[in-house]
């Protein structure tokens, strides 16, 4: 069996697991790394700690490595899955996933996830084409009585614990640009955000999450303060659509005649009632790519 599965939330590697992948021996990953090629951390002790960041970088700029990764060094002898991940098959993937979560196996949802990654997957593409159908998928099976309330509760812890420990391999290092996500009163489904966060964050722009259940009228006593460029809301689910109307038209008012750019995203956005028209409806995260990829020019 791999070392990798040994692994859980943490997305760190080691140099004989970064060599295990690549196909390469470990001496070389210490060449590298000394000559800049592959970026590492080293802790107190001089041992190279590599994060999904470094290899992912190092990856996309050096191309015949990114084809030579092994699958079978993070996923194991699981041939249908690594097929699938090579072939883009996205529903043998997500059944995959879904069997992990529900079962509690972190290290098996991990893995598959890292090699997208590191494959060269956009993030917009895992969240849009397998993650939020993944979660999908659990809703319905726990409506369905298919599923416990423990499983899943146990799946969806699963996938935050990954959604945010992403986000923290995915820091920007030095940032023009300042963004806030949340969801809005009686809204708690914080998953979104966390993916929202992912993607800007890879977009080298710094980005707060500020959680679910946030009064606007609160924001914007932070706005005053921190100017932001991006406002990234989710709306998944609304209890009283007259008290989001108001939010949202707050929301946009204070920001009418700013260069901030707001966007709204979720199920739910076309239910609401705006008196303004700056903002942006957006249904995918590819559409969240291409919108701060142009702020980006």
């Amino acid at each position: 069996m791999s070392c990798f599965y040994r692994l859980k939330s943490m997305i760190t590697y080691n140099s004989n697991q970064v060599a295990e992948i690549i196909g390469v021996n470990v001496s070389t990953i210490k060449r590298w790394t000394d000559s800049g090629k592959l970026s590492c951390q080293q802790t107190h002790g001089g041992h190279r700690k590599f994060h999904l960041n470094h290899l992912r970088e190092f990856l996309t700029k050096n191309k015949k490595h990114s084809s030579n990764i092994k699958l079978s060094s993070l996923i194991g002898k699981n041939k249908k899955v690594i097929d699938a991940i090579e072939s883009n098959d996205t529903k043998i993937i997500i059944d995959y996933l879904y069997r992990s979560t529900i079962s509690g196996n972190e290290s098996r949802f991990l893995a598959v996830n890292n090699s997208l990654i590191l494959k060269g997957y956009p993030l917009y593409f895992i969240f849009d084409d397998i993650v939020n159908p993944l979660l999908s998928k659990i809703g319905t099976s726990w409506e369905k009585g298919k599923i416990s309330i423990s499983q899943e509760h146990l799946a969806t812890v699963i996938i935050r614990k990954f959604l945010s420990n992403l986000n923290f391999d995915f820091v920007p290092k030095k940032s023009k640009q300042i963004s806030f996500c949340f969801t809005l009163p009686d809204d708690s489904h914080d998953l979104p955000l966390y993916m929202a966060e992912s993607i800007m964050n890879q977009n080298n722009i710094k980005t707060y999450n500020l959680g679910a259940n946030l009064p606007v009228y609160d924001f914007i006593e932070l706005a005053n303060k921190v100017a932001p460029n991006i406002i990234l809301v989710s709306l998944i689910y609304i209890k009283d659509l007259k008290k989001i109307n108001q939010e949202l038209n707050l929301l946009c008012k204070h920001f009418l005649k700013s260069n901030t750019k707001i966007i709204l995203r979720g199920n739910s956005v076309n239910k609401v009632a705006i008196n303004y028209n700056n903002f942006f409806h957006i249904a995918t995260f590819e559409e969240f790519q291409k919108l701060i990829s142009n702020e980006q020019k």
